[in-house]
């Protein structure tokens, strides 16, 4: 059982405690809240969804624009 300060009030907590008894902070033994971990790994989750999204719509746009400028090149030269 290792005592630690709470990082929001300086009341003595367990570093296993899930809120601090003196201010109820989240995790008082980690330098920042479970709430902030957990909003910086759904930025990151998003930033890599992203990428790869563009990635993969740029590879398959690669594919599929030829086609898209034959289908339309004949359209055009029908009318």
């Amino acid at each position: 059982m290792s005592l630690v300060p709470c990082r929001a009030c300086g009341h003595q907590v367990d570093t296993s405690a899930l809120a601090c008894p003196g201010c109820g902070a989240t995790d008082p033994g980690h330098s920042i809240s479970r709430q902030q971990r957990d909003l910086r790994l759904l930025a990151v989750q998003v930033v890599l969804g992203l990428v790869i999204f563009v990635g993969v719509g740029s590879v398959v746009w690669r594919q599929v624009e030829p086609m898209v400028t034959q289908l339309t090149s004949k359209v055009t030269a029908e009318h």
